[in-house]
């Protein structure tokens, strides 16, 4: 019986010694959240002021010569934006931090964008972003998101009638 307690007293000293490597609060996530706040007000001081200056940025890409900077990734956000009266963050966004085996930070967020496009169509697009925390900056973003939805509704409405009638048989 002594030898099982202090089997069990054993186990139970090297399983509280291991590092916790999953995380809903860290100042990494205050980061991100910062910054996904700046991004919502239009703060692009305080949204770039987040990230490393050798921070590379892949917006639903996955090949490494298609990522940008920081200062290039502001500059297409603001371009995008100039399609949309308002935009916003939906409600319950959620956040969370792993700690990889390495050591490595990355924290995670998944929340709605949510807008009005100038012509007044509502658009709804869940978002995935990752996070490579490094040094209390950005050093690494994985934008994921399906941009159809937006796109389609800042086209005209198509037009029932077909583009050449000469082409429908009656």
């Amino acid at each position: 019986m002594k030898k099982l307690f202090f089997l069990a007293l054993g186990l139970l000293a090297l399983s509280a010694c291991q590092e916790k490597q999953y995380f809903k609060e860290s100042p990494e996530i205050d980061l991100v959240k910062k910054g996904i706040a700046a991004y919502f007000s239009g703060d692009w001081e305080t949204f770039r002021a987040g990230y490393a200056d050798t921070a590379k940025i892949a917006v639903n890409v996955w090949d490494e010569d298609k990522w940008v900077g920081p200062d290039a990734y502001i500059e297409g956000l603001k371009s995008n934006l100039t399609n949309y009266a308002e935009y916003n963050i939906g409600e319950n966004p959620v956040y969370e931090m792993i700690v990889t085996d390495e050591g490595d930070k990355w924290v995670h967020a998944w929340f709605l964008h949510s807008g009005k496009t100038n012509g007044g169509k509502d658009v709804t697009t869940p978002v995935n972003v990752s996070f490579f925390v490094k040094d209390n900056k950005i050093a690494m973003q994985i934008d994921i998101f399906n941009a159809l939805p937006g796109y389609l509704a800042r086209q005209p409405a198509a037009s029932m009638e077909p583009a050449d009638s000469t082409m429908v048989s009656e």
